[in-house]
């Protein structure tokens, strides 16, 4: 996956834990402070990869075992 579509994924990812209350725009570009990660994008990014691996894991388990 290309570091765009992962990092854009954590946003879509942490705008869904967030209820949808913020603007998505918001989420997947950045736009707010960061929490634990250094920057909103290294967050997303980090929430991205994770989420990427858990679908892997999922498609593997469901066609392959």
């Amino acid at each position: 996956m290309s570091t765009a579509l992962t990092a854009w994924l954590g946003g879509f990812i942490r705008w869904l834990l967030k209820g949808c209350k913020t603007s998505l725009k918001d989420e997947t570009e950045g736009n707010f402070d960061a929490t634990w990660g250094g920057s909103y994008e290294i967050e997303n990014y980090i929430i991205g990869i994770i989420t990427a691996i858990i679908i892997i894991a999922i498609i593997i388990l469901l066609f392959f075992i």
